[in-house]
């Protein structure tokens, strides 16, 4: 399941939301994307699931989408999010910004990482049995 806004792209894999954030949001953009967000991922709430979280193309926003997205942090937990890759520029302010949206209480038994590319998230949560491993020939 694949859901492309102009700032945000939403993909369903197995048991696996990825989320790629894109640009500047508003607070118009943060409801859509809470609203897409759930909508997408909601075949697999019933059990354990995994995101990839790709803000390497994000841009500094404005500080009122932070409630928000903390306000889906905390759903997504609640709704059996266990693992998290999370894929992060360099760029300081991002990174500082991405630790300020999602920062809420966390339970000890969720997996946080990060990973320098798609590749390596996905080989992490193939690992992880989020992702099926691809079959050779």
């Amino acid at each position: 399941m694949k859901n492309i806004k102009h700032c945000y792209d939403l993909t369903l894999e197995d048991r696996t939301l990825w989320v790629r954030a894109i640009g500047v949001w508003t607070a118009r953009d943060i409801d859509d994307y809470i609203r897409d967000f759930r909508a997408t991922v909601n075949p697999v709430i019933s059990g354990p699931w995994a995101c990839v979280l790709d803000v390497r193309a994000w841009q500094t926003s404005p500080q009122d989408i932070l409630a928000g997205t903390m306000d889906n942090t905390r759903w997504c937990v609640r709704n059996n999010l266990v693992h998290v890759v999370a894929l992060v520029p360099k760029d300081h302010i991002i990174g500082w910004q991405f630790l300020k949206a999602t920062s809420v209480d966390l339970p000890e038994h969720l997996v946080r990482q990060r990973a320098d590319n798609d590749e390596e998230a996905r080989q992490l949560l193939i690992a992880a049995g989020f992702i099926k491993q691809p079959i050779s020939n």
